[in-house]
């Protein structure tokens, strides 16, 4: 483990709580289960391996100094190769989740969003690269498995996959996903945001972000 972590709680590691924007606590909720995806350039389908592991213990929110806020991000470090990302806001009707390089890659993301639906909510995973975007999955199908498998960004080396996320339910708005970075070099930054319905359904109201987190390799 490398020195900037020493001070973090025991495994699974965690990293950072960011959050703004006040409103009243969540009820705590499970993480399900997740797993990683192969190397591809591209966020195209692929075939995925099993893996399983124990859910992560309720945290304690060292990020909020008054109190509960949200959104609020949660980064947790399993192993080396693996982020669980966990974005926090009852209030919420959609929930974005921003992966970004740094340096000459800064202007490249990956963009994963859950948006409430009338049916089913809607999950895209956007690959962005030069503040262009360049590939679309949808992973509205993650409840009858129709869901698109998962992929990876073509220059980020972040991968997730379709059995990675866990979505908001009775009305705790709390979205998580894991990440796969075996190959991801870093540094990156992570950053959630939330929005809600202001005022007509369906109809978002400005998005709100927590702070960027960075993430460098151990």
């Amino acid at each position: 483990m490398a020195p900037r972590l020493a001070l973090a709680l025991a495994a699974p590691l965690v990293l950072v709580i960011a959050a703004c924007a006040s409103t009243p606590p969540a009820p705590t909720a499970t993480p399900v289960a997740l797993r990683p995806v192969a190397q591809a350039p591209a966020p195209t389908p692929v075939p995925l391996p099993s893996m399983s592991f124990e859910p992560a213990p309720s945290l304690p929110d060292e990020g909020n100094v008054d109190g509960l806020v949200y959104p609020g991000l949660t980064i947790e470090e399993p192993d080396a190769n693996t982020l669980r990302v966990r974005l926090d806001d009852p209030s919420a009707k959609a929930w974005r989740v921003v992966v970004a390089g740094t340096g000459d890659l800064a202007e490249d993301r990956f963009e994963i969003e859950v948006e409430t639906g009338d049916v089913a909510p809607a999950i895209t995973a956007t690959e962005v690269r030069n503040g262009q975007s360049v590939s679309e999955m949808d992973l509205s199908g993650f409840f009858d498995g129709t869901a698109a498998a998962g992929g990876c960004h073509g220059t980020l080396a972040v991968c997730l996959d379709s059995d990675g996320f866990r979505l908001p339910r009775n009305g705790d708005g709390r979205f998580a996903l894991r990440l796969s970075v075996a190959d991801a070099q870093g540094p990156l930054t992570i950053t959630g945001s939330t929005a809600g319905w202001p005022g007509e359904p369906f109809v978002l109201g400005p998005w709100v972000a927590t702070e960027p987190f960075t993430w460098t390799r151990s």
